[in-house]
């Protein structure tokens, strides 16, 4: 147990300088892209170019699939590895064709008939769109082969391999600025090439490190693919509901405020994502460990795992989220310089949705881990698409664009309360001693913060010097009650000794 949690740290530790790297990059990026693209064409891109947002959300859904059936057959004292990769394989493939089919018909049908854009720029539209399509299904075929890394826990060479495409990427964009022909449509085969060598690279290393995994063999019958197959179909539900509600936002802010809100909603997502990897780092680290411990009957040490993930991450996300929420309108400015209008107003919604989200760390790699998904999927599905209605209802009234961001936000508490109730019936898991371990600590933290919070604001802070020094204070004392309140005595020494050790060196 002891050297499973040392795993654990170090693969926590990997991903955070990574992610650390990747953010620090990121920003410094996304301010010089909108600075060559301009709002609109920045707005435009976010459009008509989520559906690579698509392929991030559809991959990491069937990565999960890869990744729970593939390390469930692992923790079995008979599995079968490879016959199990080369199932989740002929399923991926088949993925990449369909959505291929549908973006080819569906998508061109609605760029040419109902995408609000400037004038002259329908052309350009169609080309993102199509890259978009490309990078997309490679993405896709890739998933199992770039999920094996996570299977065996190494998260070293995609960390690397990650911060080398950001550096590269920071590049390209700045030479993007100085670019005199179409920045639009070379920003979108910029966007492609890290795909397109990811896919190339990850095919390579698994055929030299996994061989015998990766070795292809049809597996014929339809049992073998129908459990891991139902798993996909219901986590592709709740996946394409995620990104039906995602893409469906843009698409309706598009057709009533245009392309230069959806740049703040650009924004407002791009802030998210950024927040959304530091904190899940800690849950993805644990959870090849949850699954196989599920597989074994190890049932007690999932649990000890589970709830203390969830606690810590939440604790993490306060520590991110709320330094961030106070001094959003100066940190916009002094990133974009000239944020798009009302962003500040979505980030700080989207940071309240990130934050709530976090609440169910931990018993997601549970229910995964267990097989169980069905109900779970269809509740967590039907409340990301009512969101849609409401909000065109909502748009149709006058109401602000960023009217549908606290619709998700009151559709996620919803969630929730009808997860814990699911996760306790189906699963019989212990949910008051889940809540008790992973909501008190934290609790105690978020209540203590609004009280500040509300002070602070009302504080007449004017200079740049100011909100940097607000910033400061707000992290600090996020910190203190984060070593005091929201982690235990025994982990604060652990951090606290790893902190000696690393300032004797």
């Amino acid at each position: 147990m002891r050297e499973s949690n040392k795993r654990i740290a170090k693969n926590t530790l990997i991903l955070y300088i990574r992610l650390a790297v990747t953010m620090l990059v990121g920003l410094f990026t996304s301010r010089y892209v909108l600075k060559a693209l301009g709002v609109s064409d920045y707005g435009l891109y976010n459009v008509v170019g989520s559906v690579i947002g698509m392929y991030a959300f559809i991959a990491g859904s069937l990565s999960d699939t890869t990744a729970r059936f593939i390390n469930f057959e692992m923790g079995k004292e008979d599995g079968d590895v490879n016959r199990m990769f080369n199932i989740c394989n002929f399923m991926h493939i088949c993925m990449a064709i369909i959505i291929l089919v549908i973006s080819e018909t569906f998508g061109i049908w609605y760029i040419n008939n109902y995408l609000n854009v400037a004038p002259g720029k329908l052309g350009d539209a169609m080309f993102v769109f199509q890259v978009s399509i490309t990078v997309c299904c490679l993405g896709i075929i890739n998933v199992p082969y770039s999920s094996l890394y996570n299977v065996h826990e190494k998260f070293l060479f995609p960390a690397l391999l990650d911060i080398g495409y950001t550096l590269l990427r920071l590049g390209l964009v700045i030479f993007l600025i100085y670019y005199k022909g179409n920045a639009l449509r070379f920003y979108a085969l910029m966007m492609s090439l890290t795909t397109f060598s990811n896919f190339i690279i990850y095919h390579y290393l698994a055929y030299r490190n996994w061989h015998d995994i990766v070795r292809w063999k049809f597996v014929p019958g339809w049992k073998n693919y129908k459990s891991p197959l139902s798993f996909t179909t219901y986590n592709m539900i709740y996946t394409m509901a995620l990104t039906a509600r995602d893409t469906g936002s843009n698409l309706l802010i598009n057709f009533f405020f245009g392309t230069v809100v959806n740049a703040a909603f650009a924004v407002a997502k791009s802030v998210q994502g950024y927040v959304d990897a530091f904190v899940g780092s800690f849950g993805g680290a644990a959870a090849p460990q949850i699954t196989q411990n599920l597989a074994g009957e190890h049932k007690d040490r999932s649990a000890f795992l589970a709830n203390n993930i969830c606690r810590i991450t939440i604790a993490l996300t306060e520590l991110a989220v709320l330094p961030l929420f106070v001094e959003m309108p100066f940190i916009l400015k002094l990133w974009l310089k000239t944020p798009p209008q009302n962003s500040d107003i979505f980030c700080r919604i989207m940071l309240f949705i990130l934050w709530f989200a976090t609440t169910s760390a931990g018993i997601v790699q549970v229910i995964n881990g267990s097989g169980r998904i069905k109900w779970f999927k269809l509740n967590l599905s039907a409340f990301f698409l009512i969101n849609l209605p409401l909000g065109y209802i909502a748009f149709k009234m006058g109401a602000p664009a960023y009217t549908i961001l606290i619709f998700f936000a009151l559709s996620d508490i919803c969630q929730r309360i009808i997860q814990l109730c699911l996760l306790k019936k189906l699963l019989h898991y212990d949910v008051k001693s889940f809540m008790k371990e992973a909501y008190v600590r934290t609790g105690i933290v978020l209540g203590l913060m609004i009280v500040y919070i509300i002070i602070y604001l009302q504080l007449p802070i004017i200079s740049t010097w100011g909100h940097i020094l607000g910033f400061l204070v707000t992290g600090c004392i996020s910190l203190i009650f984060f070593l005091m309140i929201s982690i235990k005595k025994n982990e604060r020494q652990i951090v606290l000794n790893l902190v000696r050790s690393k300032i004797k060196r």
